[in-house]
């Protein structure tokens, strides 16, 4: 079980770790969507895994073999 799991982990473990990592985000690159801010938030409620949320981030901003060829 990974150390950042829901069950080795504190709610406010977690919106600390979400907070940092959104502070180190903002310093070269754009802003966090809203939809993936709802991702995080659902990780800090226990909701998803941050392994879940991770891979939902890259299925979503994976680029299609179809745009590939556009």
């Amino acid at each position: 079980m990974s150390k950042y799991s829901i069950a080795n982990t504190t709610r406010e473990e977690r919106a600390e770790r979400s907070a940092r990592a959104e502070a180190i985000n903002s310093l070269g690159a754009k802003p966090v969507a809203p939809e993936d801010q709802e991702l995080f938030q659902k990780h800090i409620d226990g909701e998803l895994e941050i392994e879940e949320v991770t891979q939902m981030l890259i299925d979503k901003y994976k680029e299609s073999p179809k745009a590939l060829n556009d």
